[in-house]
């Protein structure tokens, strides 16, 4: 009898053994690392993020600054915080539901307007307090001939101020603002208007919310010393430290075979740049569109003062995507402008 017991006392410590065991399995989840988790990261919160319809319930007329759905919203930083995260940044920014009205307000006056400013005019239509503090302290994005998805608001508007393309910006400070380290919040705000050609317009304000504790990083490069999809890889190219100075610095860069790619310098700063000291150049080349595999591209930063080192080396991996960084446009009308 004891024999008997001893055997089922053994064969329910077993059993008790490998049910917990089989629980644990299923608790664990895989941990992904280098480009494994950068594409699952591409795929959940950036494509994961597309533009969706607004949902806006404001007007011009009557100047209703309205709202918009709650998930554009959190999509807007969602797509902030993939691109902090892209350049080893801490993507912890919130949203500031007061900032968020402001910008809603800018938004409209822009579209009523016809107008992209950081400076709103007291006499404009739609002028209020708020849209004058919003558009004074963000990045502003408008459009117009364009069906809603591809208009240049919320999600879109986001990639735009990254790729920051255009005569006016080649300090490249819509995407320096997003990528600032002590960035801790951020406002948004959109409008689209279909019957009036399809205006629409976006206020992301940065406002008071950029003291935030200090950033252990290096460098902030974009595209980064990482891992990056092709359709992210703009034509422009920046790297910045703050409390740097670039005004003598020299940019060199090479492909994957090694080959030398031409660079033109397009805009230095030194200390006094802000909200940052930086460098932005073009590279010779189709980006991204001339990025038809995965590959690599070794940048290095020369004569730099007033930092750590006076030369950085870093490499870009590039991994091939086939989706566009913003949505197609409806009509070949389509006019995309950001703010000075």
């Amino acid at each position: 009898m004891k024999k008997i017991l001893y055997f089922l006392t053994m064969l329910l410590m077993f059993g008790g053994l490998a049910l917990s065991s089989c629980g644990k399995d299923e608790e664990e989840e895989e941990v992904l690392t280098g480009l494994d988790a950068a594409k699952k990261d591409y795929q959940d919160n950036y494509l994961g993020t597309k533009a969706i319809s607004l949902g806006w319930t404001g007007a011009t007329a009557g100047c209703n600054a309205g709202d918009v759905n709650a998930t554009v919203r959190e999509n807007v930083i969602k797509r902030v915080n993939y691109y902090r995260r892209l350049v080893g940044l801490p993507d912890k920014v919130t949203l500031n539901t007061a900032q968020s009205q402001k910008c809603q307000e800018a938004a409209l006056y822009m579209i009523a307007n016809h107008t992209i400013t950081h400076y709103p005019s007291a006499g404009g239509a739609c002028y209020t307090a708020g849209a004058a503090d919003a558009a004074g302290h963000g990045n502003l994005a408008i459009s117009y001939g364009s069906g809603e998805l591809a208009a240049n608001h919320s999600v879109n508007a986001v990639s735009g101020y990254i790729e920051d393309p255009g005569a006016n910006n080649l300090a490249v400070g819509h995407r320096a603002w997003i990528l600032f380290p002590q960035l801790t919040a951020m406002g948004t705000g959109s409008a689209f208007n279909g019957p009036d050609q399809n205006w629409a317009a976006n206020c992301l304000m940065w406002g008071d919310n950029i003291s935030g504790p200090a950033v252990n990083i290096d460098f902030v490069a974009y595209p980064p010393a990482n891992y990056i999809p092709s359709s992210l890889v703009f034509p422009r190219w920046s790297f910045s430290i703050q409390g740097a100075n670039f005004n003598n610095a020299t940019v060199s860069m090479t492909d994957a075979a090694g080959a030398n790619i031409a660079c033109n310098i397009i805009h230095k700063s030194g200390t006094t740049g802000y909200p940052d000291a930086r460098i932005a150049w073009e590279p010779q080349g189709n980006f991204p569109g001339g990025i038809t595999s995965d590959t690599e591209y070794n940048v290095t930063i020369n004569n730099v003062s007033g930092a750590p080192k006076t030369s950085y080396t870093y490499t870009v991996k590039v991994f091939h995507t086939t989706e566009a960084a913003k949505e197609s446009p409806a009509v070949q009308g389509l006019r995309k402008y950001l703010s000075l």
